[in-house]
Order: C-alpha cells, then structure tokens, then sequence
C-alpha cells in the first residue's frame, strides 16, 4: 500500500476517531524513533476508491500492529484487534476517497514480551504498525482462508485442511483442492470439496489429506527441507499454503526429530534485525535451531527458516516476573499455533521465560558461592500452574515449554550463565553435576561484550557484572571473555550430551554492545567464530575445559556415523591475535570411528601442560579444526 503517512501521539485513554495535536509524516510500515517510549500513536493516511468495479469487495490487511489496534475509516470504528502476530483484517465500503486512521496502544498486559522490558531498546517497542499494510481486492465470492495442519502418522503423513469461503449472493459449490510436492518428485493429490454458504455470510469446510510416501522436512544437517504446496480453488478466485511434515518431541532426556534422536544447536534472537540476515548468519554459525526469545518475528522470520533448514522455539510474547491472566495467554497460544503453526520449521513453543531471577547481583568463585547459588536457587519461589495451563492450550502434538529460566525455577529448559552470574565458565560442570536436568534443554547462555570502545555505557546488559568479569573497556578483551565462555560452556553442553542449546543472544540490540555474537550493524565478533566451531556437526573437543582437559573427545550430530583422522598439536601460544599458530609443540595423530549421533573419547591422546592446543578431525567429505588457548 503505497501511501504517505502521517503519525502523532495521542492520549492512550481517549476515545474517538483519534486526532493528535500535531501530524508528523513516518514511513509505514515501521518504528518511527521520534515516537520512542510513547504510549500511544495515531497514525494516517488517505487513498482513492480501490475497486474498479461496484460488485468487487475492499479488504484492509494490517500486519503487525503492536500491541492493541483500534482502526477507523471515514470517521467510523472498523474495529480493534490485539495480537500482533495475527493480522487484522477489515472489509470496508470505500468512498471515493478514504480517511484511513489507526491508533497503537503499548500493552497494558503481561503479554508485551521482551519488547516491554529494557533487553531491547525504546525505539524497538515504538507502538505501530510494523510489518505490513495491504488493501485486498476480492469478487463477491472468494476464498477467504486456508488453513493447513501436517502431522506425520507412522510411515504415512497427513494434512488436515480448513478452507473458509465468505460470500455475498451465498453458493453450494465445491472447492478444488490440490496438493502437490514443491521442487522433488512424490505424489500428489487432488479432490473437491463441497461447501455450502448463505448469502452475506461464511463457512469452513474440513478434509484430511493423505500423503503417502512422504518426504519429511529436516534441520539443517540432517536432511533435505521437502516442502508440500496445497492450493484451494474456487471459480475464478484461489489461493495457496505451503507446509511440511516435521515432528519434534520429547523422549525422556532426548529431543526426537521425525522420530530420530537429534541434538539441536542454535541463539535466542531479540526483535529488531533483518530476518534474512539474522538466518544466514545462524547457517554460517552452524546453527540448526533460533528461538524467537519472548517475542513473534514477522512470517518472513519463519519462512526464512524453512528455507534454510532452521528449527523454531518460538516463544509466546510473556518475559519476566509478575502474574499473568491465564485464559489471555491461551487465546494467544491458540493464536500462535493457527497463524504459524503450518510452518515444518516450528519446532517448540515457549510460554513464560525467565519468571525469576535467583541471581540479581554476582556471585564469585569458589566453594562458598557454590554454596550461595545453592541456597538462592533453593529459596526461589515460582508457581508453574498457570504457566502450564497456557501450554496445554497449544496443539496435543505440539511440543510446549512452560517455564525456561535460571535454576531454582523448576524450568522445562534452563537458562545457565556461569561465567556471569556466578563463579567461571568452567563452573559450568559443577552446576551441570547439581542440576543433571538442567543440561537436557538449555534456553540461554552467554555474557556480554562491548562492540566499540567509545565509553558508550548503554546496553541490555549488567555492567557492573562485566566489568567484574573482564576488568576493562577494552572492546578486544570484553569479547575475548565472552569467546572463551560461550565455547566452553557450548562445548560442554555437547560433550554432556544436551539435547538442545541455544546462546543468548545472535546479534546486539544496541551498538555499543551486548549478549550477541553480533555487533547491532551485523559485524561478528570473536565469540561468533568460537561458537562457530564449537557447532560444527562434527567435531573433536577437549574433555574438559582448557586447563583440566586429559582426553579429546569427538562427538557427531549427523544421522550417519563418520570415520577419519584426528591431528592434535600441543604447543606455546602466540597470544590471542594468533590463535592459528602452534609453535614448538607435539604432534599426533590417529585413526577415530564416530557413531552416528554419539561421540567417540579417542584415549591415545595425551595433553601435557601446553599454551595452546589444536585439534583437526579430517574425513573423506571435509576437514574440521579446533583451538584452545590457555
């Protein structure tokens, strides 16, 4: 909808076709900063007659609008709308010409998500319509939904179909429906579907639809990302949906992806970057899972994942401490699983993250903070009724998180941040030999690092924590720290065999720095390329963190089990500016077998004192490498 807008902040209170004193022009869709920290905005814009004929039908589509939505048109109330994620939609009588206005309120509800806290910027939470803005032409009969739930039924697959037909003169007809695979050869199918619908009114049609021989869309790494397009059709007028057949749950400790035991490696993503971006940085990281932490990206997120084989967590949009209405944040789950839940790559949904913070001030090291994490997570009081109840509104075969945060909360996926919170990174095994539990599904872990070294102090962080932790405004040892940490604590968690790990977080949300691997403009820092390497599908690890390591172990995340040669190289370190260079060390190598989805402890190396260690794991296909330095 290609229009100028103008906008204003009005009085969240006020009532009537909204009017602020002062217009403004914005670009829409957007987050206008001007309006950064407002608690209301109107916005406006005018447009001719859309229609070229009388008997056409004007549709307004508003994607995006956060958080709660009222919509006037000509000086009438069209309506309001209050989940963000779901597009609203109005049909409208148009004038010849259309006084289009609509009014963003911040939420006055938990559900705010992430954005209502201060982990992201003002101007991230700008009350407005941010993904999209369309005007539909449709006849006086058309296709008003079509909504697709794949699910996998042993050796066969099914799709149930919903199609939603609105028409004015009402019919008793049939819809065509066909489905057919998108870019590989399998079989299709095509049937019709009667529907009846009296005039003035609309009506949903159902029908399952069974694929035989099924091809199943699969993580990055692990198979290829087969996807099936159904298309609905109606006279004149049809539209499409596209979907896969991917089913993750819960075994006990274990993660089962279509069935097959799976480990899932990835970054929690704050709202604010480029969907595209933030997915092909994650694949380059050798990542095969994002959670959207505490908020719903727009659908180009999701589809950006299908298409490059990236699980989903997605969370509903509910952070922090205090009590929520419980029959809300079912409608949402409902919501949420209707408007995305035909997406193959969403893989869990979250419901209530990081309710309680056990640990607002740092703890150090050593045996007493061990006893102090002990008794605060011990002392943490966290009611999971009402999180859980707004999980079982999600689909029976959906996989639902409740409750994810820090120990002490009874979490169903663990936010662990040794190395910040408490003690060194390498407390990460202590807390993991307490916690057993905490190690099968870990949500968030990480630190902080600076991007630039201009003294900027804003950020999403504690820097009273990392200036605890790093003792410096030097950008390169901030980042070095958080390198250090986020390897040891994701190697760790491989070796231990986690189901599931995701860093908190892929990319800053401010420029002067953060939790993310990258810097707000996109820029990596150092952490990116450990964390890279700590991913990759296959790789050797030492056993244990640098300086207590006795062993190397070699773990493998594929569906088929590798066979090669693993090198190591011991040796002095050069400094952090030269981690590729081993010098006057010992050199071995040996032959190493890696079942599939296990790991290998490979006994003939030995790690005497060393500055710097490298290992390679070479295979038929590629050849894997990494450092350590001490």
């Amino acid at each position: 909808m290609a229009v100028e807008w103008t906008a204003g902040t009005v009085d969240p209170s006020s009532s009537g076709q909204p009017a602020p004193d002062e217009w403004t022009a914005v670009e829409v869709p957007g987050r206008p900063e001007r309006f950064a920290g407002a608690a209301a905005v109107a916005y406006r814009t005018t447009f001719p007659d859309p229609r070229s004929t009388d008997d056409q039908r004007a549709i307004l589509e508003l994607y995006g609008t956060y958080a709660h939505a009222e919509v006037w048109l000509n000086g009438d109330r069209l309506g309001t709308h209050d989940a963000y994620f779901v597009p609203a939609r109005f049909e409208f009588e148009p004038e010849a010409e259309n006084d289009l206005r609509v009014i963003c309120r911040a939420p006055t509800d938990r559900f705010g998500g992430v954005q209502a806290t201060d982990r992201v910027p003002d101007e991230t939470a700008v009350p407005g319509i941010w993904w999209d803005v369309a005007l539909r032409i449709r006849p006086p009969t058309y296709v008003a939904d079509l909504s697709l739930a794949p699910r996998r039924t042993g050796d066969a697959a099914e799709i149930d179909v919903a199609v939603t037909v609105d028409s004015l003169e009402g019919i008793d007809d049939r819809v065509t429906l066909s489905l057919r695979p998108e870019g590989f050869r399998g079989g299709g199918a095509m049937e019709r579907l009667p529907i009846e619908v009296p005039p003035g009114d609309r009506a949903t049609a159902r029908r399952t639809i069974e694929v035989r021989d099924p091809r199943y869309w699969w993580p990055n790494g692990l198979g290829e990302q087969h996807r099936y397009v159904v298309r609905a059709k109606l006279g004149d007028h049809e539209t499409t949906a596209t979907t896969g057949f991917c089913d993750v749950e819960r075994d006990g400790e274990a993660l089962l992806v279509n069935g097959e035991p799976a480990a899932l490696r990835g970054f929690d993503v704050l709202p604010g970057g480029d969907p595209a971006a933030d997915v092909e940085a994650a694949v380059a990281a050798n990542a095969n899972l994002l959670r959207a932490y505490g908020h719903v990206p727009r659908r180009a997120f999701h589809e950006a994942c299908t298409e490059a084989g990236l699980l989903v967590w997605q969370d509903l949009p509910l952070v922090g401490a205090g009590p929520f209405d419980v029959e809300r944040g079912r409608t949402l789950a409902r919501a949420l699983a209707d408007e995305y839940g035909q997406e193959p790559s969403v893989a869990a949904y979250g419901v209530h993250a990081d309710p309680v913070d056990p640990f607002p001030d740092p703890i150090g090291g050593g045996r007493l903070s061990r006893l102090r994490v002990r008794w605060r997570a011990w002392r943490t009081s966290y009611d999971r009724g009402p999180a859980e109840r707004v999980a079982d509104a999600f689909p029976d075969d959906a996989l639902a998180l409740p409750v994810s945060g820090k120990p002490g909360t009874a979490p169903d996926a663990a936010s662990l941040y040794p190395g910040w919170d408490f003690g060194a990174p390498a407390d990460v095994e202590w807390l993991l030999d307490r916690y057993p539990s905490a190690g099968e599904l870990v949500g968030e872990f990480g630190a902080a690092a600076l991007a630039r070294g201009d003294g900027n102090r804003s950020g999403d962080f504690d820097w009273t924590v990392h200036d605890a932790r790093v003792g410096s405004d030097d950008p390169e040892a901030s980042q070095t720290y958080q390198a250090r940490l986020l390897k040891t604590i994701a190697e760790t968690l491989r070796r231990r065999g986690s189901a599931l790990q995701a860093a908190y977080c892929l990319r800053d949300p401010r420029p002067a720095g953060g939790m993310g691997v990258l810097t707000a403009d996109g820029d990596r820092k150092r952490a990116f390329e450990a964390v890279a390497d700590s991913f990759e599908p296959v790789q050797a690890f030492l056993d244990g963190p640098p300086g207590n390591a006795d062993g190397v172990v070699l773990r493998n995340d594929t569906r088929t089990a590798v066979e090669g040669t693993l090198t190591w190289s011991i040796g002095e370190s050069n400094g952090p500016g030269a981690a590729t260079e081993v010098s006057d060390g010992t050199d071995g190598s040996v032959e190493a077998t890696v079942p599939a989805g296990g790991r290998t402890r490979v006994e003939e190396v030995e790690l005497p004192d060393a500055g710097a260690i490298e290992l390679e794991f070479a295979t038929e296909d590629r050849s894997v490498r990494n450092e350590y330095l001490f």
